[in-house]
Parts: C-alpha cells; structure tokens; sequence
C-alpha cells in the first residue's frame, strides 16, 4: 500500500502517523512538502530520521492529481521509485501512483489518489466548525474524493473519541458511515518520554537543568493578554516571573503572517533580549513534538496543542480567553484574502467544547496565570489526574494504540476502493 501524506504542517501528528507507517513492511509512505530539503534539516529529521519519501510539492501537483506524484526524497537523496507503474514525465519520476492520501486541512484540487483520509490539525475547544464553517472543506473532498455527506467508501473523516464523532456528524454535516474514531496519533509518541540528554544536543537552553516553560497560544483570540491589560506588558511580565523562577520559555506562535507587523517586531525583540526565552513561528519552524517532548509546562489560552500535551501527563496551564463569556471581542480567521477579523457579540459561538473542559489549571487573570505557573513548577504532578480524565473521556484515554487504528482504516480505504 502507498500511502501520501499531503501536509498543511508537518507537526506531530501527521509525523507520528508516517513515523508509525514507515515501520510497517508492506506500507511505502511519500511525504509531499513545499520545501522537503528544509524539513531535513529541522532537529526532529535528525534526531528521529522517518522511513518514507519526501517530495517536493509544485503549485501544479494539486491540479494534476495522482498522475503528479511518483517519486522523491528517501534519506536526503534524491531517487525514484523502483518498483515500476505509472511514467510521470513533468516530474521525471516513475513509480504507482498513491493508494491513499492523509491529509490535515487543505484537498488537493483533483484526488491524489483513489481514496482520502482526513486526519484534521487538533481536536480543540474552537468551532463551531459547523456546515456554514465547513463549506469550503465539503467542496473540496466532494470534488477530490466524492460527497461526505453521503456514505463514501472513498473518504474518512478521522476523529479524536466519541465527543469529536458526535460533533463531526451532527455538527458539521459528515455521514457517520465516513466516520472513523482514531484519537491523537502523537500520543503513541507523547506517551514514553524522550531522553532529554539526548535532545540537549538541539537546544540552546538547558533542558536538563532548568524548568521548561512552552507558552504555545491560539491566534484567533487576537492578542494572548488583550482581555487584561496590553501584550506587550503583560509578556514581559510572564518572561519576568519564568526567568525569576529559573525557567526557559519558548514561545510556540503560529504563522507569522497571521499577526500584526508591529506585534511580530515587538515579541522577536522580547525573545533577543532575554537569555533564556526562544522564539517559533509556525512557518519557519513547523514542528512541534520536540518542543513538547522538553516542555514541563505548557501555557495556553486553549490551542489545540493542549489535548496532544495532556498525553505526557505534565501540568497544562489554560488562559482562559475573553474576561466574562458575555464579552464582545475579534475573531480573526484567515482566508484567501488574508487575515479577516469579525466582531462576535458572545463568545460562546467560537468553543464548539466547553473551556472549562480541560485537562490542567484554568486562570480568569493575569495573577492568576503567574499563580498556577508556579503550582505546576512546584508540583508536577498537578494535573495527572485531570489530564487523564480528559483523555479518558474525549481522546481514548492516549492508550498507545492511535497509529494502529489509522493504520486499519488506511487498509480498509485501500481494500474498498481496489474492489470497485
């Protein structure tokens, strides 16, 4: 079976996913990037080197279809695939075209292969991710891989744990029959920790020494602090009390194209000029799971990245976003046209779940934050229970067996669809 993965970001999913199928015998993996000679030089290439092809993603390619992928990058060489089947001339590769394409958000414009499974970025609290949200996404897959409305032996929807499967049909509009609960790949991985003398090696900070502070925020609130006081106050203030407590602290920012010229100058200043704080942007430094691998904190006004960081059992500290669920406040999303920002009345139409459904410590203000900072650096093991809970209930329970049941749906996808 070969398998494509076609990233929006390679992070610790979809990594973990290709991590797990290029163990497997009868399973060859082509990993589609815009830039696959980047991806191996990021520490997570070297330091854990993946058994699949990576190839470069033209512009062209999500026009063109299977006829467009055949061949790439296997250990930082370039090389085809010698195992005959399709002739593809624009790229000057030979090899079968795909069986199945994985993929995290974005379709290509015509199917990359005759089957498609949709492992989407993070479970998380946003929404409402209903048909209206979902529009764009119903279009695509129907025009890729067929209707997912209707049952559809050509497509899954990959979902975390029943709350994610109840939402996904009923919510935004999948037919259940499309539907295949999988739970979080990356927390096979999250799950056995490891070594932090050997990931020393990549980091510029002690890792070893000092507590590990990952403040890894959602962009659609806007500014992480606004609801307080001002960011550029209140940041200060946070790299203040981390470097008063002896922590690191990296900042885990999505795209830099999403944010504010002003406000991308002002963190990269912030992060120059203190020694113990890094900067990533999401576009420049795509991976994620080395980051939560070091981190024995994660702080967080409820990105996704929480449900993942729950899997390592560390304390997970939740900024709650607005100051009363009353409040009125910017949306921002981002669109062909960029950044769009859209003033919503109440609060509660953006959480598809609960954010006082959580797996860690919630802060209402700003001394509050810097309070439960210091109850999870003091303590640990803070938040194992209620991590557990959360993952019991909603993520099944990170029981190691993730990459295993995608793996059976992609078998399943590749039986089907060779049988029609």
């Amino acid at each position: 079976m070969h398998v494509l993965i076609w990233p929006t970001t390679f992070g610790a999913d979809l990594w973990a996913l290709t991590e797990y199928l290029g163990r497997q015998s009868d399973v060859d993996v082509t990993v589609s990037l815009p830039d696959p000679e980047a991806y191996q030089t990021l520490p997570i290439a070297r330091f854990r080197p993946v058994n699949a092809r990576f190839v470069r993603r033209r512009p062209w390619h999500s026009l063109l279809g299977e006829a467009a992928l055949g061949g790439g990058l296997r250990g930082g060489a370039v090389r085809g695939l010698a195992r005959g089947g399709l002739s593809n001339g624009l790229l000057g590769f030979e090899g079968p075209p795909p069986d199945v394409t994985v993929m995290d958000n974005r379709v290509p414009l015509r199917a990359s292969s005759r089957a498609g499974l949709m492992l989407w970025h993070g479970f998380g609290w946003k929404g409402p991710n209903d048909e209206e949200e979902f529009a764009w996404l119903h279009r695509s897959i129907a025009r890729a891989f067929g209707d997912a409305k209707q049952p559809n032996p050509r497509f899954r929807w990959a979902v975390f744990g029943p709350w994610d499967q109840t939402h996904r049909t009923e919510v935004s509009g999948f037919h259940p029959d499309n539907i295949v609960s999988v739970g979080a790949v990356s927390h096979d991985v999250l799950r056995e920790p490891w070594d932090r003398q050997e990931l020393q090696p990549f980091y510029d900070l002690d890792i070893l020494n000092r507590p590990t502070v990952l403040f890894a925020p959602t962009w659609h609130y806007g500014e992480v602090f606004a609801h307080w006081g001002s960011d550029e106050t209140l940041m200060r203030g946070l790299v203040e009390h981390c470097a008063s407590r002896g922590a690191n602290l990296i900042f885990r920012l999505h795209d830099s194209f999403r944010y504010d010229r002003h406000y991308v100058r002002f963190i990269r200043s912030l992060a120059a000029a203190s020694p113990h704080v890094r900067l990533r942007f999401k576009d420049t430094h795509p991976d994620n799971l080395m980051d939560l691998h070091v981190a024995d904190v994660l702080l967080t006004n409820y990105s996704s990245i929480a449900n993942l960081f729950y899997a390592t059992r560390r304390p997970t500290v939740h900024i709650y976003p607005v100051r009363t669920d009353d409040e009125v406040f910017m949306w921002r999303k981002l669109t062909v046209f960029g950044v769009t920002k859209t003033k919503v009345k109440d609060p509660r139409f953006v959480w598809k779940l609960d954010p006082r459904d959580h797996g860690g410590l919630m802060a209402h203000s700003f001394d509050e934050t810097l309070a439960a900072l210091d109850t999870a650096i003091d303590n640990p093991d803070c938040c194992q229970e209620a991590a557990d809970d959360f993952l019991a209930r909603h993520m099944h329970g990170a029981d190691g067996r993730s990459g295993a049941r995608a793996l059976a749906c992609l078998r399943e996808l590749n039986n089907e669809t060779k049988r029609r």
